[in-house]
């Protein structure tokens, strides 16, 4: 399901691989309304992609109440959802806001992923 961390490489091992094959400015993959996104790939998004970002905000929106298909079968959202890690809808987020973790990733590990998904820092056990 992982085939790359299976393999055990990591985020540095695929730079490398992709740069040894001609592919070393390959961006960071992700769904363009994941949850786990930081306000630089917010930023980003919002800056560079508008159509994108549009859809984001609009997803965001949806969400809100949970999923339509799950309520009906009795298990409804408590509370409500948003993509962004403050609770607030995209649109209105404070994604310009830089925290400490965002500038210690631009020193380094990008933010984003849940460990569970891809490998963005150490391995979680």
């Amino acid at each position: 399901m992982f085939p790359l961390l299976d393999l055990g490489w990591s985020r540095d091992d695929c730079r490398e691989y992709l740069t040894a094959e001609g592919f070393g400015e390959t961006p960071k993959s992700a769904c363009i309304g994941c949850p786990y996104h930081g306000n630089a790939q917010w930023r980003k998004l919002r800056d560079g992609a508008p159509d994108e970002w549009k859809d984001a905000v609009e997803f965001d929106a949806v969400i809100r109440a949970g999923n339509a298909r799950a309520t009906a079968n009795g298990v409804p959202l408590l509370g409500q959802a948003f993509l962004h890690r403050s609770r607030l809808p995209l649109g209105k987020a404070p994604i310009d806001h830089k925290t400490r973790n965002e500038l210690r990733s631009e020193r380094g590990d990008p933010d984003g992923c849940s460990p569970w998904s891809c490998r963005s820092g150490e391995p979680v056990e």
